[in-house]
């Protein structure tokens, strides 16, 4: 008798376990402001509605509008013509494939859940609270770290710290730069605070010159 009551105790811990380990995996759409394209696993086509729950591989798009939408306190926004991928989703990590345009992410007040960034299947970034990217060219990228970011090759052991407040820029490899006006983008003001999302076209517009063997970027 004590060991089919054991028997049953185990089992109850078990259920409880992979219950609590699927409710932790649900990512559930809270709020979605302009149209967002997306792209499941199987090829469905669709747009993205509240409460809809995220699965592994979808693929999310904005259209001609800087959009967001917001699941477990964490924002994601995206530029005009940008697009994600949820590469993988376990029960406390997140990973995000940045496919194309300028990415913001903005982890309001979660601070369980783990998202990381791949981009060009080089590098993962571990977002603690903020990181705005900027594809701006084939293999080309800029990011800018807020509050700390930690950085690594995808198939390296070692971790990097990067600044606060700080852009780098990657062209072969990651490097501190300058980039004039980056906190006027409209993405990042859209994703920072909640005023009305602004048409990028009407304001500042990135761009890069090249100046001898230098790229300078900024937003004009």
């Amino acid at each position: 008798m004590p060991f089919l009551k054991l028997k049953h105790l185990f089992f109850f811990i078990l259920a409880l376990f992979f219950n609590n380990t699927l409710i932790a995996k649900e990512l559930i759409i809270s709020e979605i402001k302009n149209k967002i394209e997306t792209v499941d696993i199987y090829g469905n086509k669709f747009i993205l509605n509240k409460n809809y729950i995220i699965k592994n591989g979808d693929f999310v798009k904005s259209k001609n509008q800087n959009s967001y939408f917001v699941f477990n306190n964490v924002k994601i926004c995206l530029a005009k013509n940008s697009a994600v991928k949820f590469k993988e989703i376990k029960s406390k990590n997140v990973i995000l494939e940045h496919i194309k345009g300028n990415l913001l992410v903005n982890k309001i007040k979660n601070k369980s859940l783990k998202v990381e960034i791949s981009i060009y299947k080089k590098f993962i970034f571990n977002v603690k609270d903020k990181v705005y990217i900027n594809q701006f060219n084939k293999n080309k990228f800029i990011v800018r770290s807020f509050f700390g970011l930690n950085y690594k090759p995808l198939y390296s052991k070692q971790t990097f710290r990067l600044k606060n407040n700080t852009a780098y820029k990657y062209d072969t490899k990651l490097k501190e730069t300058k980039v004039s006006n980056i906190l006027k983008d409209p993405l990042i003001i859209n994703c920072l605070t909640n005023k009305k999302i602004i048409d990028a076209d009407k304001n500042y517009s990135f761009s890069c010159i090249q100046n001898g063997k230098k790229l300078v970027c900024g937003y004009k």
